[in-house]
């Protein structure tokens, strides 16, 4: 049987309380949808707790303790982004600053490496000088001591010669008869040179009174 357009007009806003009714009996509580939430945001599981308490909002959009635990989730989530970005930027610093930190230890090192591979050049270069400065030195020593051991041994060789040669008589240099010629006369003019006294005459005849 047909109803009447004017009663089925007016029935059709009870149904659709009726069914809206029937639709939130099938569904789960505001009460769950904020106890889910609170329970995720105690455990510090932000994002699964905000997931849920929107998902309850959009059954009932109105309920007030699930749009303050929003508000909260929000702010929660926030401050954990702010927080995560910080410790980020920290890490970069403290990584950055660890780096330029190693960055110059390795300066540091390379340029002592270099200092020291300086002086072991250096210290090289003065020991080949003295090597050298003492060899020079040696070699001098050792001419010197075999022109000595030379000039010795032709000395000995000269005298040697000349104690050899027996009978032969030396040419006299001009100043060795110079020398000779004034012996001889210094040896006349002592003979020839009188007394002051002579000794009496033997063929006298001495008195005797």
């Amino acid at each position: 049987m047909r109803l009447p357009r004017p009663i089925k007009n007016s029935l059709l806003p009870l149904l659709l309380i009726f069914g809206a009714q029937k639709l939130c009996a099938q569904l789960a509580p505001a009460d769950d949808f904020f106890n889910s939430g609170a329970q995720f945001y105690i455990s510090n599981n932000i994002p699964t707790a905000l997931t849920n308490v929107e998902q309850g909002l959009k059954i009932y959009p109105n309920d007030e303790k699930l749009q303050k635990l929003e508000k909260l989730l929000k702010q929660q989530q926030q401050s954990q982004s702010q927080q995560n970005q910080q410790n980020q930027q920290n890490q970069s610093q403290q990584q950055q600053s660890k780096n330029n930190q190693s960055q110059k230890q390795n300066s540091q090192s390379q340029q002592n490496q270099s200092q020291q591979q300086s002086k072991d050049n250096q210290q090289q270069q003065q020991n080949s000088d003295e090597q050298q400065k003492q060899d020079a030195q040696k070699q001098q020593q050792d001419k010197q001591q075999s022109e000595q051991a030379k000039n010795q041994a032709d000395k000995n060789r000269n005298q040697k010669n000349e104690q050899n040669q027996t009978g032969e008589a030396k040419p006299m240099t001009p100043e060795e008869a110079k020398r000779l010629l004034d012996a001889q006369k210094g040896d006349e003019q002592f003979l020839q040179m009188k007394p002051k006294n002579p000794p009496p005459n033997p063929d006298k005849p001495v008195k005797d009174w």
